[in-house]
């Protein structure tokens, strides 16, 4: 082998695995103000971001209601006589669809120490970077906005004696308000991640899992 080319493939293997065990970080900033929320949320990878998305929503507080009662009374009779026929044939379809999911379900419950254990593995590849949020909290009355501050308060009090964690409460007496603001940042190992896969993989109940699934969906398509 070309020693240029075996040098190459020794450092795209070294970058690929330094990708792997720094893993990637995700970033999540969210803010309520004035029923207006703004959220970003960012994946980067070596502190370079691979992906960003930014967006606001308005909150719809109200909602119209029509006022006309005689018009609401025919349309309830006309949805309930709608309803007991499709009820029957809802019956019919999850019946149906009970029989197809069976023999998965059955290979779910053999994998449950598997699946349970991987979980556990999962939750072992993620690590808290950080945890920052604050809610500002104003009620008409007076002593339940008390009672939500002490309760937020004690939460945080236990929440905050870890580092990465800061959780806070305002509370308003003068308005009625409800916002908040809140940035979580986790990292996940690649590595563990690709690892714990491979493994979960050279389980048996699980392969038999993942032929049964392969085998339903060969069977809706030919459908």
């Amino acid at each position: 082998m070309n020693f240029n080319l075996f040098l190459i493939i020794i450092i795209a293997l070294i970058i690929i695995l330094i990708i792997l065990y720094n893993g990637i970080r995700l970033f999540l900033t969210i803010e309520k103000e004035k029923g207006v929320v703004k959220y970003e949320f960012k994946i980067t990878i070596l502190k370079i971001a691979i992906f960003t998305r930014k967006g606001t929503k308005k909150i719809i507080d109200t909602i119209s209601h029509n006022e006309d009662e005689d018009s609401e009374e025919n349309e309830e009779d006309e949805e309930e006589s709608k309803g007991e026929s499709e009820s029957e044939e809802e019956e019919k379809g999850l019946k149906e669809k009970y029989e197809e999911i069976k023999p998965i379900l059955k290979e779910l419950i053999k994998s449950k120490e598997e699946l349970k254990n991987f979980l556990k593995n999962i939750l072992k590849t993620i690590n808290l970077k950080k945890l920052e949020g604050k809610l500002i909290i104003g009620l008409s009355d007076h002593t339940t906005t008390v009672k939500i501050a002490s309760w937020i308060w004690s939460i945080g009090a236990i929440v905050n004696s870890s580092k990465p964690t800061l959780l806070s409460v305002e509370p308003r007496f003068n308005e009625v308000i409800t916002d908040f603001e809140g940035k979580i940042e986790l990292k996940i190992n690649i590595l563990l991640l690709l690892i714990y896969s491979l493994a979960l993989l050279t389980e048996k109940n699980i392969r038999e899992l993942i032929k049964e699934l392969y085998r339903q969906k060969n069977s809706e398509e030919k459908e």
